[in-house]
């Protein structure tokens, strides 16, 4: 048997244990709706897809060991908590279709969608492209505005980036009314995605609705905790996602060839660039962040990369450094570096956990992995135990998110999350105490 061979055999087992991680929170927790077994899974996913999917580049085991580590420091509060009382106290609060399916609560949503969809087409006329041409040729239409995108040409603006703000409330609260509504559940669905939408259709950019997606479906996953439905994902469910997936999926793969191959008339071209695109969009960040592990600490990379000095936080919490006047330059994808391996693997996803060993050292991570999983699983307990409490309620859905993202970076690098959660928590502080009158 092959080095090569025998790396991806244990590699694969080590992936494996996420699963099992995931389990073993669910067994202490209860119930599989917990933040250690949501975060586990996530992880099981992002190392066993590429995987699987990529076999022929090679990987270094040790790089998912470190994650394992990582995974097992952030679950290993468990234990700190009474899961059972938790969940008790959690079934004496009021329903979600008592608490969110209200008037107000829907006039916010359909306010907020108008907003943002008015502001971000206003924000793309802003830029000097008129939206009549993108009936003509969508694909061209959002080409060109990805090449004002990668080529810096791009002039900031109130409108874009209050239509861009307003699309997660839009997410969020679309996320919570859809599933505590009984009613016109198709309208909210469609009104929440459509901004998200309209930016990767007019604008070529994908990340906003892959990130709407686990913030809406954390939106549903607050309202089963009201609900008293423990279940991450049923059949009816699944069915529905793999439903609504199948419908966008054409928008998708348009935003793909808006890249420059909807001019191309080789079918056999056109679906090799799609098959890169899609396996380094499901895998680089395995592999490149093993790469990069391997080069800091083997040094039998494929490539040479350029280690900084402790950076205290800064890849981690880029936008609190950046509030703080923190003005060093860093590359449009945070990292100059790209790897790549053949013909379909080319990008420079490293992952939070590049981030994290940067700004805190392999061991000080570990130590960062322990507080922050004590934190999550905390709040989660609270929001069990409380019957009503903005913070923690909006810390669940981004968590979800922010889980979510950590396969290409920390989601705190940018401004908007902060400035979104502290919205949404004013909003709902004000929704609980003045319309609903409740006190906690």
């Amino acid at each position: 048997m092959s080095e090569f061979v025998f790396f991806k055999i244990v590699a694969l087992f080590f992936s494996s244990s996420f699963i099992f991680m995931a389990w073993g929170s669910k067994k202490i927790a209860g119930h599989w709706l917990n933040p250690s077994s949501i975060f586990s899974l996530f992880w099981g996913v992002y190392t066993l897809l590429p995987l699987i999917v990529v076999q022929d580049v090679p990987i270094n085991p040790f790089s998912i060991v470190y994650m394992l580590f990582f995974n097992l420091c952030f679950i290993s509060s468990l234990y700190l908590f009474n899961w059972k009382g938790a969940f008790i106290k959690n079934d004496q609060k009021p329903t979600a279709n008592t608490m969110f399916n209200t008037q107000v609560f829907h006039f916010c949503f359909y306010f907020v969608t108008i907003i943002s969809i008015s502001t971000l087409l206003f924000g793309v006329t802003e830029q000097g492209l008129n939206l009549a041409d993108f009936f003509v040729n969508p694909m061209a239409f959002a080409g060109q505005f990805a090449s004002m995108r990668y080529g810096d040409e791009i002039t900031p603006s109130i409108s874009s980036q209050l239509g861009l703000t307003t699309s997660y409330f839009v997410i969020v609260l679309g996320g919570v009314l859809y599933g505590s509504s009984k009613k016109n559940k198709n309208i909210i669905l469609v009104l929440s995605f459509l901004p998200s939408i309209l930016v990767m259709a007019l604008q070529s950019a994908k990340g906003l609705f892959f990130f709407s997606i686990f913030i809406f479906f954390a939106g549903i996953l607050l309202v089963k905790i009201y609900n008293k439905s423990y279940t991450l994902v049923d059949k009816k469910s699944l069915k529905k996602m793999l439903l609504y997936g199948a419908l966008v999926l054409p928008v998708i793969l348009m935003s793909f060839l808006s890249r420059g191959l909807h001019e191309s008339n080789d079918t056999a071209f056109v679906l090799n660039k799609l098959t890169k695109y899609l396996l380094t969009y499901s895998s680089v960040h395995l592999y490149a962040f093993s790469d990069w592990f391997s080069e800091r600490y083997f040094s039998y990379s494929l490539f040479s990369y350029k280690q900084e000095e402790f950076t205290v936080g800064f890849y981690t919490f880029m936008s609190v450094f950046r509030l703080a006047g923190d003005d060093r330059i860093i590359p449009m994808g945070v990292y100059n570096e790209f790897f790549f391996h053949g013909d379909y693997i080319n990008g420079n996803l490293y992952t939070i956990f590049r981030g994290l060993i940067t700004d805190f050292t392999i061991v000080g991570s570990l130590i960062f992995a322990c507080f922050i999983g004590f934190f999550c699983n905390l709040f989660f307990y609270r929001l069990l135990c409380t019957q009503t409490n903005p913070f923690y309620a909006m810390f669940f859905i981004f968590f979800v998110g922010i889980s979510y993202q950590t396969y290409i970076i920390s989601s705190l690098m940018w401004i908007t999350i902060p400035v979104v959660f502290l919205v949404l928590f004013l909003f709902l502080y004000l929704y609980y105490n003045i319309y609903r009158g409740i006190r906690f």
